[in-house]
């Protein structure tokens, strides 16, 4: 493709893009230099004219030019020609292989079916639900007895194990601050109310600052031993 530059130059296109375009001009041209261009690409046919701005040249005449002020109409016309060119670049290069087996004329290179098919519903798959360690069971060594326990039974027993001996701890500071024991239903009743407030705040603390109470904390070690060794099998070794 020819381009003319400033009308008194002109040259040959080497390479173009909707930004700019780089020329073998035959006059050499200066960077920072304002040039005026004008060229015609084919099939399909555009005229393109622009005014840019030579960002790069050297003493034989090459040169890059940056488009600086090129038409709505023109900038989306050679959009179009440079796609157009690229899938035509790419078809003749996918098929010019030793590789690749002659087609004939009559074979066709996209089949359609003669009828419409039902497309493939894949059913929904469920999320993936991490297994919990509440469902698996834990082996404590007591006095030299193996005891097999639940992990959800053996949380909860020292969760209450530590509830007991704050609830205990709260009443013996109370009744030392105080000198005084109350009456059994006055004693009742403050042991259950709390009791229930911290219940409250130990489930409500650790569960929004740790995510898990201690008597879970300790029941998952209790029992992640052989947990833990099945989830590392499981692990991909290589990524």
């Amino acid at each position: 493709m020819y381009v003319n530059v400033n009308q008194i130059n002109g040259g040959i296109v080497r390479d173009l893009s909707d930004r700019g375009i780089a020329i073998q001009a035959v006059a050499p041209l200066y960077i920072n230099e304002q040039v005026q261009l004008r060229f015609e690409v084919l099939n399909p046919r555009v005229r393109v004219e622009a005014s840019g701005r030579v960002a790069w040249a050297d003493s034989s005449g090459q040169a890059g030019v940056e488009f600086l002020v090129l038409s709505r109409r023109s900038r989306h016309s050679l959009k179009e020609w440079l796609f157009t060119h690229l899938l035509s670049s790419v078809h003749h290069a996918a098929w010019d292989t030793i590789f690749a087996e002659p087609e004939s004329d009559n074979e066709s290179r996209l089949q359609f079916s003669p009828r419409s098919h039902p497309p493939i519903r894949l059913s929904a798959k469920a999320p993936a639900v991490p297994p919990s360690n509440d469902a698996g069971r834990a082996t404590l060594n007591i006095l030299r007895t193996r005891i097999d326990i639940q992990t959800r039974l053996l949380s909860r027993l020292l969760d209450g194990l530590i509830l007991t001996v704050a609830v205990l701890l709260f009443s013996v500071v109370g009744i030392s601050l105080t000198g005084t024991f109350p009456s059994w239903p006055a004693a009742l009743v403050m042991l259950v109310v709390v009791s229930s407030f911290i219940a409250c705040l130990y489930g409500f603390l650790f569960n929004f600052w740790i995510g898990a109470t201690p008597g879970v904390i300790l029941a998952r070690h209790a029992c992640g031993s052989g947990e833990m060794r099945s989830q590392d099998e499981d692990r991909p070794r290589f990524r």
